[in-house]
This record gives structure tokens, C-alpha cells and sequence, in this order.
């Protein structure tokens, strides 16, 4: 299958609490064949030419069905673009997925070596700056949670860890065991991890799973590992990454998503983590149903001891 025109387009798709999270969708075309689609998840651009008309520089002429090697060349492209470049990778390792699935008339999974677990644990994001915002609406968004049968949440904290444990606190008594709570987010806001560690102890009694990315810097990163008796997470997005997070031991848990060049990019750094003893989970970029239906491709088909938390 020649690749014979590749177009980009532009959707939105509003959050629950009313923000819009904006998508590059994109359309693989091959001659007499399936169209794949695939998405650059919570991405915003304005300049959309240019980003087919570098897709289609590139791709043009290639076989669709040598996923990996198209891949190997797009996360080396340098976009320039205000969509990051591994985001663009990743929504054309999605569309080959896609078509090529489409072509074999065979689900993607099939493509990734088949699937190794029927069913993905997976959580709900609470924002502290929503409970700084709006304290009980926030809690009704643990509540619509689970009324949909859900109760696995991720919390990512305000800054404030005196409301953080009061917001932790009324919900555990309000929902008791309905709910549980995987992970404190702290999204790198820490450079040292003295303060981290402080903030954590007076979150430590609500027993997340782990906590999520305490401070900016490896080294860091790796006293906070070394203080607290938790899982720590933390993003990676490249195998060069991993590597250093491992010689750190800055982490327990790779957080890896999608987004960050796609399935066969990322089942690289799972590759690694495995080899390494570290457990993985699957990240998120609040992606569209396209970008979700990839995460549960990819999360099915890890290793028994890949996405694991």
C-alpha cells in the first residue's frame, strides 16, 4: 500500500468542567485502499498547511505498511510548528495503525502482538485549582464519577496541601470506599525535594498509589524516591529518558502516553522498563475518543508486566 496524500484537519471536544481541548485529526491515503485516521491529541496550530504540506513531503510514496520505519523518520522530524513534533509523529503512527488494522480487517492490537489483558484500570483527573475555584463543585465531579460506575481518581494538587487534605479528607467521608485514590500529581513543581517531601507528608495518610512527578530534576527527583515509601511516577518520553531516570533512580513508574510518538515508540520505552524492573502507566494528553481508542490498543497489548498502574 502506497501512501498517496495525507490531509490534516481541525476538531474540538469540550471537557467536563467546560474547557475545549483542540485535536489535528489526520486522514492517510492510500491508492484503492482503506483511509487511516489518526490524531495529535490536545493540540492547537495555526498553521495547518504547513503541517500537511511536511507530511506529505515526507510520506508521499512510502509504503503505509512499514509502520516502524515511518516512525523512526517522523521522530526525528523537526515540525516547527506550535503542535510538538512528537505529537505530529504520534498521529501518523495512529493513522497506520488504523489503516493498516483496516486493510488486514483486523483490530490495531492484532498489529502490536495481540492483547495480554481483556480490561485497563483507569482513573479520573480532580485539578486542585478547581477545588481553589469551586470546592463543591469539584466534589461533584467525584460524585458524577461514581454514578458512572467509576472510582479510581488522580488528584493533582493545588499548592495549598492544608486544602488538599480537606478536599481529601470530606471526600473520603462522603464517598468511603466508592472511591479511591490512585495518585497525587505534582506535576514538577518542586526544583528541591525538600519541599516535596514536606508537601507529601501531610497528603501521605490518604495512601495514593504513588505520587506523580514531585520535583523538576532527576537528581531530585531521586532523593524524593529515596525519602518516601510510595510508587513514584514520572513522564518519559524518550528511551534517552529512561535510561537516565533509571542511572537516577529518579522513579519506580514510567509514565508514558501516546502522544509521545506514538505506539511503536512508546512500547520501546515499556521495552526498557521491563527490562529494567520499572512499572509503567499510561498517560494521557486528554485526548478525543480517536487518541483513547490508541491508549487501550497499546495498554492491551503490554507486557504482564507492562501498564500496570
Amino acid at each position: 500500500m502506497t501512501i498517496t496524500r495525507v490531509e490534516a484537519f481541525p476538531i474540538r471536544t469540550p471537557r467536563y468542567y467546560g474547557a475545549m481541548s483542540g485535536h489535528v485529526i489526520v486522514r492517510v491515503h492510500v491508492a484503492d485502499g482503506p483511509v487511516g485516521l489518526g490524531e495529535a491529541s490536545d493540540s492547537i496550530t495555526n498553521d495547518l498547511a504547513a503541517i500537511e504540506r511536511q507530511y506529505n513531503d515526507l510520506l508521499k510514496g512510502r509504503d503505509a505498511t512499514r509502520i516502524t520505519e515511518i516512525n523512526e523518520l517522523l521522530c526525528v522530524h523537526r515540525f516547527h510548528n506550535a503542535v510538538s513534533d512528537a505529537h505530529l509523529a504520534s498521529a501518523i503512527d495512529l493513522g497506520l495503525y488504523d489503516l493498516n488494522g483496516k486493510a488486514q480487517n483486523v483490530p490495531a492490537y492484532r498489529l502490536m502482538g495481540g492483547k495480554v489483558r481483556d480490561r485497563i484500570y483507569v482513573c479520573y483527573p480532580i485539578f486542585g485549582w478547581q477545588v481553589t475555584e469551586d470546592f463543591e463543585r469539584t466534589a461533584g465531579y467525584l460524585k458524577r464519577l461514581v454514578d458512572l460506575g467509576h472510582h479510581l481518581f488522580r488528584y493533582y494538587v493545588s499548592g495549598d496541601a492544608a486544602l488538599d487534605n480537606r478536599f481529601l479528607t470530606e471526600m473520603a467521608q462522603r464517598f468511603g470506599d466508592r472511591i479511591r485514590l490512585k495518585s497525587l500529581d505534582f506535576s514538577g513543581r518542586f526544583a528541591d525535594s525538600e519541599p516535596a517531601v514536606r508537601y507529601a507528608e501531610v497528603l501521605w495518610h490518604h495512601r495514593p498509589y504513588h505520587f506523580e512527578q514531585p520535583c523538576r530534576s532527576l537528581r531530585q527527583s531521586a532523593e524524593f524516591v529515596r525519602r518516601v515509601d510510595l510508587h513514584v511516577s514520572r513522564h518519559i518520553f524518550s528511551l534517552e529518558e529512561g535510561f537516565q531516570a533509571i542511572e537516577e533512580r529518579a522513579c519506580t513508574v514510567f509514565n508514558v502516553a501516546c502522544v509521545s510518538g506514538g505506539p511503536t515508540h512508546i512500547r520501546r520505552i515499556f521495552a526498557l522498563a521491563e527490562a529494567a524492573g520499572i512499572k509503567c502507566l499510561i498517560g494521557t494528553d486528554q485526548e478525543s475518543t480517536l487518541g483513547t481508542s490508541a491508549q487501550v490498543s497499546v495498554g492491551g497489548v503490554g507486557t504482564q508486566s507492562g501498564p500496570a498502574l
